[in-house]
């Protein structure tokens, strides 16, 4: 009798022992998971895909720390971000981000989490030269990691807080993309040439503002705002050279040659005919084409092809777009770009 009572002791004990044990460890976990002390903190931040842990695409839009004010545990989260021409919109947690200020180039979104919880559900609106795309990711805060950096839970300090870090990732970024002096001189001399050249033999150069239109609608296509607009119209001993000029951010990671015109007009491009470049902080591609006459412009509106190629987004296609131009030339790029509206 007394063993059989020894032994359910001993199961109690254990019993008791695994009931605390559990207790106590799940409290610990979720207290360190979902609660801080008010104040301003660092948490590292990381965006996801949404099916696994894999690293999303948009990730490299966005800084690897948010400024986060937590106050009644709940957080104010500040995001950093390169990526604002490329990132239309965003929701974190079915909520819209909303971009609180620039900083060199740098972007600052707020969202507020009414529990420190993560991973987060998110949605990216991008605009690429091929359209508008939907990015679904997830956002982790690793609030485990959080580096307290005050008390206070002022906007103000928190505004400040993020501009550091903002101001931290642009110098980054500056670095990153800094384009050698020999390149720089070497596109300057080539510039001034060209000018120089085209002084001499081309006086009666004009310049056209145009639009970049849908291949099946009458609304500008998304690489609509990618062409600087202004078409510079050259005489030849048979016509016209029509120059088209693209520019993008590097911010947008697109690559040097992101852009490939393949027909204009219903003729090919030829490799010939297209000219790369890039400055400190765009990179440009110029392509032309020949016309006889310059009402050939505004004749109709003139078809063509762009190939796109996003490495991030997987996307490797060739669209269709066309061109329209305004009534009439103008004796200098700026007279063009003051066109008002076009026909």
């Amino acid at each position: 009798m007394r063993k059989w009572q020894w032994c359910l002791h001993i199961v109690s004990v254990l019993a008791l022992a695994w009931l605390a044990v559990f207790c106590f460890g799940g409290t610990q976990r979720a207290a360190a998971a979902t609660t801080l002390d008010d104040g301003l903190y660092v948490v590292p931040a990381k965006i996801i895909k949404a099916d696994s842990s894999a690293t999303s695409t948009a990730n490299q839009f966005f800084g690897d720390q948010a400024a986060v004010r937590v106050k009644d545990n709940q957080a104010t989260v500040l995001l950093i971000s390169n990526g604002a021409q490329y990132i239309k919109s965003m929701t974190i947690d079915g909520q819209s981000a909303k971009l609180v200020k620039t900083v060199d180039g740098q972007a600052i979104y707020q969202t507020v989490l009414p529990k420190l919880t993560s991973p987060l559900p998110a949605t990216f609106s991008l605009t690429t030269p091929v359209g508008k795309m939907q990015e679904s990711a997830r956002l982790t805060l690793a609030w485990a990691k959080a580096e307290k950096d005050g008390t206070s839970t002022a906007t103000a300090d928190l505004i400040s807080q993020a501009t550091k870090l903002a101001t931290a990732a642009a110098s980054s970024a500056s670095s990153a993309v800094s384009v050698p002096k020999a390149t720089k001189t070497t596109t300057s001399s080539t510039t001034k040439s060209t000018a120089a050249k085209t002084v001499k033999t081309t006086p009666t150069t004009q310049y056209w503002k145009y639009q970049v239109l849908k291949g099946d609608a009458m609304t500008p296509s998304d690489a609509n705002q990618y062409y600087t607009h202004t078409a510079k119209v050259t005489p030849t001993t048979t016509g016209y050279r029509v120059t088209l000029t693209v520019s993008y951010a590097k911010s947008l990671k697109l690559g040097a040659k992101a852009v490939v015109p393949k027909t204009i007009d219903g003729a090919a491009v030829p490799a010939s005919h297209v000219t790369y470049g890039q400055t400190s902080k765009n990179y440009t591609m110029t392509y032309w084409f020949t016309i006889q006459q310059t009402s050939e412009l505004t004749a109709k509106l003139i078809p063509g092809q762009i190939h796109v190629t996003v490495p991030m987004m997987n996307i490797s296609e060739t669209f269709p777009i066309r061109f329209r131009f305004a009534a009439s030339g103008s004796t200098t790029a700026a007279t063009a770009a003051a066109v008002a509206a076009l026909p």
